[in-house]
């Protein structure tokens, strides 16, 4: 019993990790922006989540080079600070922007999840994993409209995870920014997934809302929180990231 809530509350803090750890912190939803040929992109973001009176720490830190004017190349390592602490599941990943068109845009995001994570003790899977995005983006600025709808394919070692745990996920999100100086952007996210928990019908469902301070065009400082709209998704969920592009 002890064994089977550490992997239930270490695999949900893993998922709020992999969910989030791919778009512009403190947004789920990501975005078509690349970072142009040659340029290169680090972010670095913590959060603090509660869920049935239980804390957990997250951590996650994600490198990206440009490698055409429409693709990046990333790499990804998510860290679980709290008890069982440790390594999560690294991911490697490409973001393609396959379609531009006045405001409107278009790409999609293969990543393929190394099993990097102690599966032992809920911090990672124990094999290779892979998900593809979908991603829409709308640039009328000051606003920008972003959607995401993606599908993940997780493979387990242990035969417990095997048991407990749905190999098929999809999640669908959507978020709104606004640009109200050349500094701060205001925003707001929703978004469901499948959840990965066989027993359950009840999908987490969240929203979310936040601001990012841009000192310059190369620094972006961040602060957001995140709420459960049901009781599979984190009770609340609190976090500050930074970016730097050079």
């Amino acid at each position: 019993m002890l064994l089977k809530k550490i992997h239930t509350l270490s695999g949900s803090a893993l998922l709020m990790c992999l969910h989030s750890a791919f778009a512009a912190h403190p947004l789920v939803t990501d975005d078509t922006g690349t970072q142009d040929m040659g340029n290169q992109q680090l972010e670095a973001n913590t959060d603090w989540t509660r869920r049935s009176g239980i804390a957990g720490h997250v951590a996650d830190f994600t490198y990206t080079y440009g490698l055409l004017s429409n693709v990046d190349v990333f790499s990804d390592l998510p860290v679980t600070a709290s008890s069982p602490s440790g390594i999560n599941d690294a991911s490697l990943g490409v973001k393609w922007r396959f379609y531009e068109r006045g405001a409107t845009s278009f790409a999609i995001k293969p990543v393929l999840v190394l099993p990097t994570g102690n599966q032992n003790v809920g911090l990672g899977t124990g094999r290779s994993s892979a998900a593809m995005t979908l991603i829409a983006s709308i640039d009328n600025a000051p606003w920008a409209f972003h959607g995401n709808l993606g599908i993940a394919v997780n493979r387990y070692a242990l035969a417990v995870d095997q048991q407990e745990n749905r190999r098929l996920l999809w999640r669908a999100s959507s978020a709104v920014t606004y640009s109200l100086t050349q500094q701060w952007r205001l925003l707001g996210d929703i978004g469901i997934a499948r959840n990965q928990d066989v027993g359950s019908t009840v999908n987490p469902a969240y929203f979310l809302t936040g601001a990012i301070y841009s000192p310059n065009q190369n620094v972006d400082l961040d602060a957001g929180i995140r709420f459960g709209l049901n009781k599979t998704e984190v009770d609340r969920q609190f976090g500050v990231g930074l970016t730097l592009r050079f």
